[in-house]
């Protein structure tokens, strides 16, 4: 199995909730709109779409969205924030490198919050051309190596905080040679065993990026360093690719 397998339930709602909040939310749902020039109806494919932060606002904007994740427990949390607002966009259990769709089925995919980058580099070219397959433009968001490496540094960090009675503990650094960021996460409750997630996340530069996209049978690639269409450059706080 997979570590992404057992990574990505309750508990990691819990690691990067503090981080998701509703206006970030609403700034990269804004910005998606308006790079892939979104309009009601139009069919949208949201990769590795965890909770629906990003499928239900784009439904409530009258889209038509297609959510997929292998996720078991975060779909079904998906589903249960999507029955709050009435807002219903239909949830896949499914996995990114081989998708349960068409060719061609859909008019946009998104692919947001470091999605890309778990498994091999195979398997990350597999997630893009499944994109490619289904979809006419793709909007990848991610995190590049030049930053990762700049904040993290060569001895690695360590942080924690706390929220809710709940302490959550990180100690990060890079390998340098794979090029793969890597962190422990303990997460401890009064009272309560310590729970402690891995966590693996291979580090691309904008380079390896547009290169691995462009093998995945995207022509046109226009790249910003955030949501707000900066120019990319080596200190942005992110990667985003519109790809078509």
């Amino acid at each position: 199995m997979s570590w992404w397998e057992q990574f990505f339930d309750e508990e990691y709602l819990v690691l990067y909730a503090p981080v998701l909040d509703p206006e970030r939310t609403e700034r990269e749902v804004a910005a998606c709109v308006s790079l892939l020039r979104l309009t009601e109806g139009k069919r949208v494919l949201d990769l590795c779409c965890g909770t629906g932060r990003h499928s239900i606002p784009l439904q409530r904007r009258g889209l038509r969205v297609c959510g997929v994740d292998s996720s078991r427990k975060l779909l079904g949390k998906a589903a249960e924030r999507a029955d709050r607002v009435g807002a219903y966009p239909a949830w896949v259990l499914g996995d990114a490198r081989e998708l349960p769709l068409k060719n061609g089925g859909l008019d946009a995919a998104i692919c947001l919050f470091n999605s890309i980058g778990y498994g091999t580099d195979a398997e990350a070219l597999a997630m893009l051309r499944e994109a490619r397959r289904c979809c006419k433009q793709l909007l990848l968001e991610t995190a590049h190596r030049d930053e990762h490496v700049r904040n993290t540094g060569p001895g690695g960090a360590f942080e924690w905080a706390e929220r809710d009675g709940v302490r959550v503990l990180v100690e990060r650094w890079i390998e340098a040679v794979p090029g793969v960021s890597r962190a422990t996460f303990r997460i401890q409750r009064e009272g309560r065993p310590d729970v402690v997630r891995d966590f693996r996340h291979r580090l691309y530069t904008a380079t390896e990026l547009v290169a691995m996209l462009r093998k995945a049978g995207f022509e046109r690639i226009e790249c910003y360093g955030d949501y707000d269409r900066r120019a990319f450059a080596i200190d942005s706080p992110l990667f985003l690719a519109h790809a078509r």
